[in-house]
């Protein structure tokens, strides 16, 4: 549970296209999402006006950075503690920037905001790898 003022990721995670199962090995032509479960605290959450979610997967092998897709959405203001997991999706990755046997992670970067104030947040998923 978050406090009444932050925002938070309280997990990261990969996962199949469309599906609530975790990636541990990406093929070539793979599509997947990268799923942010976030919480706002109930008294943030009653002034909130904006979420944004900038998620990047990153070879960790090659230290890269692969792709980046976002989230960018109005907020709508409500009493109580906000929880919802947000699905990003993404394309197959570049061929050009992994190979075969690449261990590659998530990282994603949460902000909320609230009329002038914001609050940010930060995660990285559980590692996986590429194989085609």
């Amino acid at each position: 549970m978050p406090e009444e003022y932050n925002a938070r990721i309280k997990a990261l995670s990969v996962v199949r296209k469309g599906t609530s199962f975790t990636v541990d090995v990406l093929g070539v032509n793979d599509d997947f999402d990268v799923v942010a479960d976030i919480e706002v605290g109930a008294s943030f959450n009653a002034v909130s006006s904006r979420i944004q979610v900038w998620a990047s997967v990153g070879n960790q092998t090659q230290l890269v950075q692969v792709q980046v897709q976002g989230y960018d959405q109005p907020a709508i203001p409500v009493n109580g503690t906000r929880a919802e997991p947000i699905r990003i999706p993404f394309n197959a990755l570049d061929a050009t920037k992994v190979t075969e046997g690449d261990l590659l992670q998530a990282v994603a970067t949460l902000k909320v905001i609230a009329g002038a104030l914001s609050d940010v947040s930060h995660a990285r998923s559980e590692p996986f790898v590429y194989a085609s």
